[in-house]
Order: C-alpha cells, then structure tokens, then sequence
C-alpha cells in the first residue's frame, strides 16, 4: 500500500527481486527499507488486498512479458 508506482511503470528486465509479505501484516519495517522501490498492484472497488501468491503471479508474468520485448 506505500507503493509509489504501479508495478507496470517499472523495468524488470534486469536483475529483480520481489519481496511479497503476506495479505494481513505485508512486509516488516526493516526488510521495506532494504528495498530499492515499493511498487503496488492496482485494485478497484472495496478490494483491500491481493492473496500474496496472486501478487506474486501478478508481477513474476510482467517481468516475463518484458522479458519477452513487451508482447503480450
């Protein structure tokens, strides 16, 4: 939720690590700090959260479509 990007406004062709912290707590203080960016997931309507594993499915198939030259 502190994102400051949406996830599809960021290059993850490169070297990438994605750290997903669980629906209820997120990510601890100090491991949001080792990140070099927050990015978030857009939601519409009363959607609170994603499942941690949709979020990881989510930004791993949009790092492989950049990956692939942006097709989808």
């Amino acid at each position: 939720m502190k994102g400051e990007r949406f996830y599809d406004q960021e290059d993850f062709r490169g070297k990438t690590a994605f750290f997903i912290g669980n629906e209820g707590n997120g990510l601890t203080d100090a491991l949001t700090g080792e990140a070099d960016r927050l990015i978030k997931i857009p939601m519409h309507g009363e959607v609170e959260s994603l499942n941690a594993a949709m979020a990881a499915g989510v930004l791993m198939y949009e790092a492989a479509r950049q990956r692939r030259g942006g097709k989808s």
